[in-house]
C-alpha cells in the first residue's frame, strides 16, 4: 500500500471514531471477537461469567470496543460513565434490557471496602435513569478523596399518593435526595448490589475545588 493509500486509510479510521463519540460511545482496546456483543475480554475460547456469553481468540489487538456512556448527576452538574459489572443477576439483565448493551455478571464486587453509593429513581420524571426515570445520582466523582469506580446501589421511590403525595421533580445530589427524605417526598430503600461503572466525564463540584473533567 501507497503512502497516499495509507493515509486515506488513516483519515477514515479517525472520521469513524469521532462518528462513533459523537453519538454518545466509548473506544477502547483491545476486542474480544464474537457472534454476540463482548461480555468480557480474553484470549481464549472458553466461557464467561456471563451466561450465554462465549469468547474467542484475538484475531487482533488493534480492534476498537465500542462501550454506551451513561449520563449521571454529582451536585446537580452532569457526568458520564461507562458499565463493566453488576454483582446481582437481575439487575444485570435489567440494565442490559434497558440500554440494549450487556454487562458482566461479578458477585464479587461486594467484598470491596471502598464502595460509594448510586440512586437510581423508580418513579418519577421520566429520563435516562437506568430504570427509565430521572438521571441516576452519585455521591463523588474523580479528584474527591472518596472517589471509587464502584457503587452501591440504592432505589429512589416518589410518594405520589396519599397525604404526602408530591408531585415528582428531578433531585441532583445526595443531599437535595436526603432532604427530600426528610419532607417525607420520597422513599430510599438501600440494596446490596454493586455496580462496576467508572466515571469518564464530569462537570466539577459546587464548591469549585474540583474542576470539570474527563478520562
Amino acid at each position: 500500500m501507497n503512502d497516499n493509500k495509507v493515509a486515506r486509510s488513516n483519515e477514515t479510521s479517525k472520521k469513524t471514531i469521532a462518528a462513533l463519540v459523537a453519538l454518545g460511545m466509548i473506544i477502547s482496546f483491545p476486542l474480544a471477537i464474537s457472534d454476540k456483543p463482548a461480555f468480557a475480554i480474553g484470549t481464549n475460547s472458553t466461557t464467561s461469567g456471563t451466561t450465554g456469553a462465549s469468547m474467542m481468540k484475538l484475531s487482533t489487538t488493534s480492534a476498537p470496543v465500542v462501550l454506551p456512556l451513561y449520563k449521571a448527576l454529582y451536585d446537580s452538574k452532569g457526568v458520564l460513565f461507562i458499565i463493566t459489572e453488576v454483582s446481582d443477576k437481575i439487575m444485570r439483565d435489567q440494565i442490559g434490557n434497558f440500554t440494549g448493551s450487556p454487562v458482566n455478571y461479578e458477585p464479587k464486587l461486594t467484598k470491596s471496602q471502598d464502595i460509594g453509593q448510586l440512586w437510581i429513581f423508580k418513579n418519577g420524571v421520566k429520563g435516562p435513569g437506568l430504570m427509565g426515570f430521572q438521571t441516576n445520582v452519585l455521591n463523588s466523582i474523580p479528584g474527591d478523596p472518596h472517589y471509587t469506580p464502584l457503587w452501591k446501589v440504592n432505589i429512589v421511590e416518589w410518594k405520589t399518593t396519599g397525604t404526602n403525595a408530591t408531585t415528582p421533580t428531578i433531585l441532583g445530589s445526595d443531599d437535595i435526595i436526603a432532604y427530600a427524605v426528610k419532607k417525607g417526598q420520597i422513599t430510599v430503600t438501600p440494596t446490596n448490589i454493586v455496580i462496576n461503572c467508572p466515571i469518564v466525564q464530569w462537570g466539577g463540584n459546587k464548591d469549585n475545588t474540583i474542576r470539570a473533567g474527563h478520562i
